[in-house]
């Protein structure tokens, strides 16, 4: 019923659509239990009085009744669909957002493809139930409770032995539906499975083919597949015995009604055209009944989906936003006494009493070694987590008490591996400023030096780039990263490992690129290379989520027994070794 009440609240928009399908329902309901009457008329009044008259106007009443209620069915099918998609589109549009607003911890802990099974499968399970399913219960009902009455308006006593029958078989419908609504949930969540398998074997293609491993993806798949099958047999097996019981019990009962009913026929208790009738009532009513207990399990597996859906609506992000705004002259950047631990490994810090600030228009850089913790200080920063103790300042002011967005809209990070969306170039570059122009777009190219390769496509500027910016290489994918950061205009920068990735050429113009942004703002570089580092005005160290060492480039490598000078002569040997 919590879940029931949680849909209902959610089509409340839709009740005007609703409102008219019922309408359109009630008049086609009435026009098909006046039918089985009209019947009756034709048979013990036109044909037994041999009036064809009579008959003629019979079958002209007959027939505009079928008319009536094919028309009003129709509306009723078009108002009831509408409103369930428009329904599902909303809710769709809700979980999409709710799921891009939660914490990366949600996100750290669930697959991609079992959210894109959430958006897609469970939400589908509901769009049925929420459209044709929807209105074919609602009618199914009226016309099974209106049959009901016109039964006992025909005859109370063949009534009295359907009415025997139907509780059982309601209880029969709600035992089975329970079976039906656990095993739905288990089918969905195997399901939701399998599509993260496909998702993470798809999106990873490339390592997939260059180590040869389509065979063991295909198996991963279909391992997961046959889960999903072995669940939805069980599901199979419970409808097709329920569907047996109320089949057999349904002819049993026909066969006893006929039996039944000529009896009381011979004996003059009732008329063939009553009993036609009843009859005809009898087959309206069972049909309606076979189709609740259809539509039963259907709605049994929506619910079952919609648990898991209103399960990520009713999630409350962990990480709140404050009311403070970022201002002008806030552009100096402090970690104090910062340790922190990953949510989902609590035990291992990952930094230990972190403390350095970086002045307004200062360029500092920080280097160690791999998983000494240096992007993780770009993840407290950008509030993707909070800190375990300590604090992070801007501007005097701990982070939490900014404006979440506001607070990322003031940071501009340029990662090692931008992800661009499978959108324009133009789409691209204005990404983080959506209100920009075409010139300002233009402009921040030319200062990111990706103006000419731009105008070298096509189609320019309209150029789409492919899922996650494939048909580019890395130097033009960086390049556009850096014209979307030159166009947001940050208060502060963040240059994640910005050019570990590129080939000497490409490089040198990501530097000229970079030098437009750095030196006008508070600039933070995580960088392995010697070439990005010797341009900052202060080196950081990190060893053990720990900051070890700190000064300029000469001053740090006048300690021979140090750890930055250590890194230098490691880079120093490789780079003779690959020449």
């Amino acid at each position: 019923m919590k879940t029931l009440k949680k849909l209902l609240k959610l089509s409340r928009e839709e009740w005007p659509l609703l409102g008219w399908g019922m309408l359109f329902l009630a008049i086609s309901s009435a026009a098909l239990l006046a039918y089985p009457h009209s019947i009756k008329r034709i048979i013990d009044e036109a044909i037994a009085n041999k009036d064809q008259s009579q008959l003629n106007l019979a079958a002209l009443f007959a027939l505009g009744l079928f008319v009536i209620q094919s028309v009003t069915s129709a509306l009723r099918y078009y108002f009831f669909t509408l409103a369930g998609e428009k329904t599902v589109k909303r809710l769709r549009e809700k979980l999409f957002s709710q799921i891009l607003n939660q914490d990366m911890v949600f996100f750290d802990r669930q697959k991609t493809g079992e959210l894109i099974g959430r958006l897609s499968s469970d939400t589908a399970l509901l769009q049925n139930a929420l459209s044709v399913n929807i209105s074919m219960l609602v009618r199914a009902l009226a016309q099974a409770v209106g049959g009901l009455v016109m039964l006992f308006m025909t005859s109370y006593k063949l009534t009295i032995f359907i009415l025997v029958i139907i509780p059982p078989l309601g209880l029969l419908a709600a035992r089975f539906g329970k079976k039906v609504k656990a095993i739905s949930r288990n089918t969905q969540d195997a399901l939701a499975t399998s599509t993260g398998v496909a998702e993470e074997g798809i999106s990873g293609i490339r390592t997939v083919k260059a180590f040869a491993q389509e065979k063991f993806e295909i198996n991963r798949y279909s391992h997961r597949l046959e889960e999903s099958f072995k669940i939805s047999k069980s599901k199979i097996r419970v409808i097709a015995s329920f569907t047996n019981l109320v089949s057999m019990v349904g002819f049993a009962s026909l066969v006893f009604i006929v039996w039944y009913g000529g009896t009381m026929v011979i004996s003059q208790e009732m008329t063939v055209g009553t009993l036609t009738s009843f009859l005809l009532y009898v087959m309206t009513v069972a049909f309606s009944v076979g189709m609740l207990g259809s539509l039963w399990t259907d709605f049994m597996s929506a619910f079952g989906a919609s648990e898991r859906i209103f399960g990520i609506l009713e999630m409350h992000p962990v990480i709140k936003s404050g009311e403070r705004r970022i201002e002008k002259k806030d552009g100096q950047l402090e970690f104090k006494d910062v340790t922190f631990s990953y949510p989902a490994r609590a035990e291992y810090p990952v930094l230990k009493g972190i403390n350095f600030s970086i002045a307004p228009q200062e360029t500092v850089a920080v280097v160690g070694i791999s998983g000494a913790g240096k992007s993780t200080l770009v993840q407290l920063l950008m509030r993707f987590y909070d800190v375990s103790s300590g604090n992070i300042l801007i501007g005097g002011h701990p982070i939490n008490q900014y404006h979440l967005n506001d607070l990322r809209e003031s940071i501009g990070l340029v990662s090692q591996e931008p992800i661009l969306v499978s959108e324009s170039l133009f789409d691209n570059i204005r990404y983080g400023k959506p209100q920009a122009s075409r010139e300002e777009v233009i402009n921040a190219s030319k200062l990111a030096f990706a103006h000419d390769f731009i105008m070298g496509f096509p189609d320019q500027y309209e150029t789409l780039v492919g899922e996650r910016g494939i048909q580019l290489s890395g130097g033009q994918k960086q390049r556009v990263a850096i014209a979307r950061a030159i166009l947001k205009n940050p208060k502060l920068l963040i240059l994640d490992e910005a050019t570990s990735a590129l080939d000497a050429e490409s490089e040198h113009l990501v530097q000229k690129a970079l030098e437009e942004l750095m030196g006008k703002r508070t600039t933070m570089v995580i960088a392995h290379r010697l070439s990005t580092v010797k341009r900052a005005d202060r080196i950081l160290v990190m060893q053990d989520g720990q900051i070890v060492e700190t000064g300029s480039h000469q001053e740090l490598m006048k300690n021979e027994n140090g750890q930055y000078h250590k890194l230098v002569e490691k880079q120093f040997e490789q780079n003779r070794e690959n020449v």
